[in-house]
């Protein structure tokens, strides 16, 4: 598994997002690899590069299409530049239910992965 320790994005190596847990749990703060999921958009987001299922969805909600940006993206849905740290924008929340209740629904994988 991996997690995105600042947003809370969780998935399986080498695929796209499969659910959001609250960011922020010491126990799964360590590094990922920059192509932990499988992305080849030229999009990184909280240093990993974006899945091109997740970056579909996120440019959905506002996020720039413009080629080879890295961003900083919190579950509340701000969106920094990860160079200068200016705040770009904000995608609205990513998980309010996760929000609301502090917890999410488990790291549970389904059994195919496509």
């Amino acid at each position: 598994s991996r997690y995105d320790y600042r947003a809370g994005f969780w998935g399986v190596m080498g695929q796209s997002c499969l659910g959001m847990i609250p960011p922020f749990i010491p126990q799964l703060n360590y590094p990922m690899p920059k192509n932990c999921a499988g992305g080849n958009t030229g999009i990184f987001i909280n240093g990993r590069e974006l899945h091109q299922k997740d970056f579909d969805l996120l440019v959905g909600r506002g996020l720039s299409e413009s080629p080879d940006r890295s961003y900083k993206v919190e579950m509340s849905g701000k969106v920094y530049d990860d160079v200068s740290g200016e705040e770009l924008y904000c995608l609205g929340k990513l998980a309010p239910t996760v929000e609301k209740m502090k917890r999410g629904f488990g790291m549970r994988p389904p059994r195919t992965i496509h």
